[in-house]
Parts: structure tokens; C-alpha cells; sequence
């Protein structure tokens, strides 16, 4: 069974006292302890720990190959007296939970949907991740500020119909700071005038608070979707 089929449970035990915290111990290092929980069908590992922050409080990590072995295991420790023991030692009763591990994003996942939305049809939504010194640079050479890219779309000579993410070219994180080549197919009009353009586009990213930002950009002259499409290495 692999990492991400296992079922997996948290139990957090409280002591009373410290005479209650050694006798859980001494319980779980002797021979009906965690030797028989390790040893019992389904379990694939266990982990002990105590709280940094309450000395009384114990955690026992817990993997198994299904949640039916663990509910097994559970029955036996009720029928052998486990649960009645620990009982007397417990401040509350154990909070016992099964849990699943979350899948995180990693680094280059982010700057990829930051770039997703850079190149959404709606402004707005990649403008908030741009930083607010942000400098684009348009085919002409000239650069824009924030500012300026905000004025420009929203210009009434300029009509947005479409805008979309063709596919990434080249993309590297390294620290806090991250390029990304792309390549998008815009349709928009300007003062009247229909453009249906294939574009090539770079953006520098710095992780500013946690959070990436573009601080640079970069858009090449457009091409036609019936013209070859660039290629990279």
C-alpha cells in the first residue's frame, strides 16, 4: 500500500498528574504496550511524542493499512482493559482522530498560477499579483509602471475579448526569486482595430511576504496563430 493509502490517527493523551504520565509510559515501554500496537495486523508504524508546551500531554502518531485494522485494534484495547486503565490516568478522555496528510504546493506550483492568472482576461485579477514597482516592458520597448498598465486597460480604445495561458516555456525558482518564459494567444482591438495575437512573455517574480510578485515583465511582438509557434530548448 503506498504513503497516500494510509489511514492514519492522531491520538493525544492528557495526564492527570506526573505519577499518571510514568505509569503511561511504563504501560506503553512494557509488554502489552506499544509492542502489541506495532505488532498488530494493519499497523504499519507508530511515533510517540510529548507536548513542547504541556508536559502532561502525550501524542501518538499512528499509520495503518485500512481504517477497518485500526477499529480492530481499538476493540482489542477495549476488551483487554487498556481503555479502563488509561481512564484512571487521563485528565479527559483521549482525543482520538483520524487524519489525512494535505497535499502543499510546492514553490513552482504557485508561480505557476500566478502566472495563470497574468494571463486571465480580467486585468484585475493578475494585477494583484504585481508589485506595486513593478516595470512592464511592451514590444515597442517602452516600459509601463503599475499605474500605467492600469490606465492602459482601462482605456475605451482598448477591448479585451480573450486572453489565454498557451503553455509555459521555461521556469525556474532559485530562492526568493523566480523567471518564467510563456507563451499566450490574445484577441483585443485597439481604437477599432482587431488583433488576434500569439505572444512570448517573460516575468521576474521576487516572494515578497510569502507571496509571489511580479516585479518584471517582458512581451514580445505578436505573431498570428496560423504562423509557426515558437519553440524552446
Amino acid at each position: 500500500m503506498s504513503e497516500k493509502e494510509s489511514y492514519r490517527v492522531c491520538a493525544v493523551f492528557t495526564l492527570k498528574d506526573q505519577q499518571s504520565k510514568n505509569r503511561f509510559i511504563e504501560f506503553c515501554n512494557g509488554d502489552n504496550g506499544l509492542s502489541v500496537t506495532r505488532a498488530a495486523k494493519g499497523c504499519q508504524s507508530l511515533q510517540m511524542f510529548e507536548s513542547r508546551e504541556d508536559e502532561m500531554k502525550l501524542i501518538i502518531w499512528q499509520k495503518w493499512d485500512s481504517k477497518e485494522n485500526q477499529e480492530a485494534y481499538i476493540k482489542h484495547r477495549h476488551e483487554d482493559g487498556t481503555f479502563e486503565m488509561i481512564g484512571e490516568i487521563v485528565a479527559c478522555p483521549p482525543d482520538i482522530n483520524p487524519i489525512k496528510e494535505m497535499v502543499m504546493k510546492s514553490e513552482e506550483e504557485k508561480v505557476r498560477d500566478v502566472i495563470k492568472d497574468m494571463c486571465h482576461k480580467d486585468y484585475q485579477v493578475g494585477m494583484k499579483h504585481m508589485h506595486d514597482d513593478c516595470a512592464f516592458v511592451r514590444p515597442t520597448g517602452n516600459p509601463l509602471n503599475k499605474d500605467g498598465w492600469r490606465e492602459m486597460m482601462t482605456n475605451d480604445d482598448v477591448k479585451v475579448e480573450s486572453n489565454e495561458l498557451v503553455t509555459i516555456n521555461k521556469l525556474k525558482v532559485n530562492g526568493d526569486m523566480a523567471y518564467v518564459c510563456y507563451t499566450t494567444h490574445g484577441k483585443f482591438s485597439y481604437k477599432g482595430t482587431a488583433n488576434d495575437d500569439i505572444a512570448v512573455l517573460t516575468s521576474v517574480l521576487q516572494k515578497v511576504n510569502g507571496k509571489w510578485q511580479v516585479v518584471h515583465g517582458q512581451r514580445s511582438t505578436g505573431r498570428k496563430p496560423s504562423e509557426a509557434m515558437p519553440t524552446f530548448n
